[in-house]
């Protein structure tokens, strides 16, 4: 299910990012993005999703099928994992291009750029000292805080805490990787989103945690909000779908490699 999907890489991006496991998002198969793409002509089609008749698997598809059609996206939200909270608020498109913000609770927070296959990220004070004081010396966090402030990191996709950052922009992805519905979801009731009229379909795991996915009921049936509730709760919010967004590269005096950053830690 898209709903279940999204929120397991969040989570498994998230939890490599704190220091957890890896990332386990895969990357859709080119024929079943194309398949999605082609069908959403009639599922993403304007008009008025008939909650009455569709069965959960339906209204799922359609929300999918509309989502693989969008040309962009923002999405902004928070969950736990590991027990440490996190925020993001990310603009994405089909093109490659991505920016915005990831918070790390006690960590501090990053802001992400994502262009013409680089990605650029400037983390804030508190995150640098965070990330510098897990090396060989205690002090280099605050050192490369001081040195490197306002600055861009490229180059640090061989890191798997800062590769994990970047890989929050392929969350969108996520949502159409799987082409599968559970067959154990079920309708939910009509709901209000910041002023989109939706509908929910519900699923629920082994633990008895739920997943809850709002589809906009009028117009293009998108994935308005996922939520997930249990021991590690979350939820994210779409809007801005198909606007434009404009990604620059930060001014190259302003980034720095990777090396030159790690070399600090190690110094």
């Amino acid at each position: 299910m898209l709903s279940k999907r999204l929120v397991a890489t969040a989570v498994a991006c998230s939890a490599l990012i704190v220091g957890a496991s890896g990332c386990g998002q895969d990357k859709a198969p080119a024929a079943a993005t194309a398949s999605a793409a082609a069908s959403s002509t009639s599922a993403g089609a304007a008009g008025h999703l008939d909650t009455g008749k569709l069965t959960a698997a339906e209204i799922e598809k359609q929300a999918r099928d509309a989502m693989a059609s969008l040309s962009s996206v923002k999405v902004a939200g928070n969950l736990v994992t590991d027990g440490q909270k996190m925020t993001l608020d990310l603009a994405t498109d089909t093109k490659g291009n991505c920016q915005g913000k990831v918070g790390i609770a006690d960590m501090g927070e990053i802001e992400i750029i994502h262009t013409a296959g680089v990605s650029y990220m400037k983390p804030d004070a508190a995150f640098w000292k965070a990330i510098g004081g897990r090396g060989t010396n205690p002090q280099a966090g605050a050192m490369a805080a001081e040195l490197f402030k306002g600055r861009y990191l490229t180059g640090a996709k061989d890191d798997p805490k800062l590769a994990g950052l970047a890989a929050m922009c392929d969350l969108v992805k996520a949502m159409t990787d799987d082409e599968e519905t559970d067959p154990d979801a079920v309708k939910g009731a009509a709901a209000t989103v910041n002023g989109v009229k939706t509908f929910t379909v519900v699923t629920t795991d082994d633990d008895g945690a739920k997943t809850t996915a709002y589809v906009a009921t009028d117009g293009k049936p998108y994935l308005v909000k996922v939520t997930h509730d249990g021991k590690e709760p979350g939820e994210m919010v779409f809007s801005d779908f198909d606007k434009p967004i404009t990604v620059q590269a930060p001014p190259a005096d302003n980034v720095i490699d990777y090396s030159q950053f790690k070399a600090k830690l190690t110094a």
